[in-house]
């Protein structure tokens, strides 16, 4: 009999394939997905997620998360609604790459436009 490091049992899988839904469980070793379908066996940990939805996580391609970064790892609130990943400095602003000439004009910069106080 196997055993995992978690399995999450029995949720309605939404794959990112844009195909169908479907029920199914997870089994996750390492902090990898290593199976999808009817997991056998025992997780160390096991989620029941029966009646809910599972998805891969989510990318925002559009954030002002630029500041946030500096002072939060988490970036909440993305990260409580299954952002995995952000994407920064797509809008022309951002905190890095800067010269060191720049950074007490940049630091003004957030002050007004992002309302970020230093």
């Amino acid at each position: 009999m196997n055993t995992h490091d978690t399995i999450i049992r029995n949720g309605l899988i939404y794959d990112g394939t844009a195909g169908a839904p479907f029920e199914a469980d997870i089994a996750i070793d390492g902090g990898f997905i290593t199976l999808v379908g009817n997991v056998d066996g025992k997780g160390v940990n096991e989620i029941n997620a029966n009646g809910q939805i599972v998805t891969p996580g989510f990318v925002d391609i559009h954030t002002h998360y630029d500041g946030q970064a500096a002072w939060g790892d988490t970036l909440d609130p993305s990260s409580l609604h299954g952002v995995t990943t952000a994407v920064m400095g797509n809008c022309g602003v951002g905190f890095a790459p800067v010269h060191e000439t720049d950074h007490d004009r940049l630091i003004q910069l957030m002050e007004g436009v992002e309302d970020i106080p230093f």
